[in-house]
């Protein structure tokens, strides 16, 4: 019951973050962002969920790129959807610093995802995700 409620916890942050910076009027307009990003791992797993919500008919391109810039993982939202829900498995990449990198060619919204491991031994190993 204490994982429900702290992935639960969890969940409504990472929504309310979500809100936040999709309805925020004190941006001058010029800064305003033609979408909005949020991100959450789903519990006890090594899968991270994306969700972008568009505002306008533009062409969207998410990249997943490892610490030297290389794109390791790219995909477009078309101009059509407003909405996307995309769900990213994380367990095959090494430890290390990754970035998603999401833009529509004038915007780009980047966050930076920490993959490491508790304990190396094969056996008892206990990988983790985090977001900065």
């Amino acid at each position: 019951m204490k994982t429900f409620i702290k992935s639960f916890a969890i969940a409504v942050l990472s929504v309310m973050s979500f809100v936040a910076s999709a309805t925020n009027k004190n941006e001058p307009a010029s800064n305003k962002k033609s979408f909005a990003v949020g991100m959450y791992q789903t519990i006890n797993t090594m899968k991270m969920n994306v969700l972008i919500e568009k505002t306008t008919s533009k062409n969207l391109f998410i990249s997943l790129k490892n610490e030297k810039g290389e794109v390791l993982h790219k995909e477009r939202v078309g101009k059509n959807s407003q909405k996307y829900h995309g769900k990213f498995d994380l367990s095959e990449l090494e430890d290390g610093a990754y970035s998603f990198e999401i833009t529509d060619g004038e915007s780009k919204i980047v966050k930076n995802v920490n993959i490491g491991t508790k304990n190396p031994e094969p056996v008892n190993q206990d990988r983790f995700i985090s977001l900065n």
